[in-house]
């Protein structure tokens, strides 16, 4: 019985060796994604950075405008995996004008472009660019969103709200419900499936297109607010992000959806706006904060109930360096913006989570 005891004690042993880290030197945890600098070809500044849309991890694309001698010029860069580049072959790309929000249809690139006081729809294929012209001029384009088989573009001209529809051959104007002084933002799930999100006589509200009509969603959302964004989901969940003005401050607010019920929470996100708020490849939701550091980015993850923040890469002789766009690039995060040196003017930057 004493030899049993000894040899299972030693068979105890044995495997302990084996488990602990120390036995097993080969194995390491693995180290948490960190933030790091890409380079950005230069722009001429002060550069503004409207957009950034990534469709997989080799393929992305930031908009905007840089100044120039007769006022803005878009500015449009593409990641492929590796680097940054700077796309000029597009009709107009050394005209005045800018650059907006960037949607993909299929395996083509669709960008919003202001142009000459008028508004056009950039379509890059395989053969190349091509124009997509709207019906007719307005005073305004406050957003444009696509999908398979589906364009919208909102804003207001000398009589007023504005909804634009493009059906791949032909535009129509829809009507917005009763009551809808204008609208903020829009966007799609499918061609059946829209979200927009306006200004009423009663107060910030979302609306919904169910392919026929567009209606009023019935989200509760706080009292005395404002929308930024609205991320519809494959999943079919909803999340709406925003800002309520109480006891004489904002506080940012996200309201999530399931089909069924909607809920609010207020993550602790020092009063950052969540209009460039996106969901990462890590499924939690992800937006660029003002940082409490000189030289560094921040960013703030909120998964549910708990709220993280992270620090991109330190940047010498930065006075500030300013996120202005996320999008999540297969199984990274990409944030594209400006960043400020001593002595210079803002100019482009990009970071990366992971990779």
């Amino acid at each position: 019985m004493h030899g049993l005891r000894t040899f299972v004690a030693c068979l105890v042993l044995s495997c302990t060796a084996v488990m602990s880290p120390a036995g097993a030197g080969t194995v390491a945890a693995a180290a948490p994604p960190r933030w790091s600098a890409l380079p950005v070809p230069a722009a001429a500044p002060a550069v503004y950075v409207a957009d950034l849309a990534a469709r997989g991890p080799r393929e992305a694309w930031a908009t905007g405008s840089e100044s120039g001698p007769d006022g803005p010029r878009p500015v449009l860069h593409r990641w492929d995996g590796a680097t940054w580049s700077r796309d000029a072959t597009f009709p107009g790309a050394g005209q005045p004008g800018r650059l907006g929000k960037v949607q993909f249809v299929g395996d083509e690139t669709w960008v919003f472009h202001h142009r000459d006081g008028a508004g056009e729809i950039l379509r890059r294929s395989a053969d190349g660019w091509t124009v997509v012209p709207l019906p007719q001029t307005l005073w305004y384009y406050q957003d444009f969103t696509a999908v398979p088989g589906a364009a919208w573009v909102v804003g207001e001209d000398d009589s007023g709200l504005k909804v634009l529809h493009y059906d791949g051959s032909r535009w129509t104007a829809q009507r917005a419900p009763d009551g809808v002084l204008s609208l903020r933002g829009i966007t799609a799930r499918s061609a059946t499936d829209a979200w927009a999100w306006a200004d009423t006589a009663a107060g910030a509200a979302v609306l919904r297109w169910d392919g026929t009509t567009w209606r009023d969603a019935q989200v509760p959302l706080p009292p005395d607010s404002n929308v930024y964004t609205v991320l519809p989901e494959p999943s079919g969940r909803v999340t709406i992000g925003g800002s309520q003005y109480a006891d004489g401050v904002n506080r940012t607010y996200l309201t999530t959806g399931n089909g069924r019920t909607w809920r609010t929470t207020y993550p602790p996100l020092d009063n950052a706006s969540a209009e460039d708020m996106v969901r990462g490849p890590d499924g939690a939701l992800w937006l660029p904060v003002r940082s409490d550091r000189a030289f560094q980015s921040r960013y703030a993850r909120v998964d549910g109930s708990r709220t993280g923040f992270s620090y991109g890469p330190r940047r010498t002789h930065a006075i500030e360096v300013q996120p202005r766009a996320l999008a999540s690039a297969g199984s990274t995060l990409l944030s594209f913006g400006t960043v400020e040196i001593y002595g210079s003017k803002p100019n482009l930057m990009s970071e990366r989570l992971g990779g």
